[in-house]
């Protein structure tokens, strides 16, 4: 799947919306990432640095969820 595929599948998950509720500096980034990517402003660079912090593997613009 390509990196956009892949951070729409993150900003779905239930674990990214349970982390973007709470109320600290963790949730209030994860609600500028979703923000910022809704208005077509998040750079694929920084989405590729999201993805691999969320246990994405990322190679040539393709992403993976990593087996737990």
């Amino acid at each position: 799947m390509t990196i956009f595929e892949a951070f729409e599948e993150l900003i779905q998950s239930k674990e990214f919306k349970v982390i973007a509720k709470k109320r600290d500096s963790i949730g209030g980034k994860y609600r500028l990432y979703q923000s910022r990517y809704n208005r077509n402003e998040l750079k694929p660079g920084a989405i590729v640095e999201i993805l691999i912090a969320n246990g994405y593997e990322v190679t040539a613009n393709k992403a993976v969820k990593k087996k737990s």
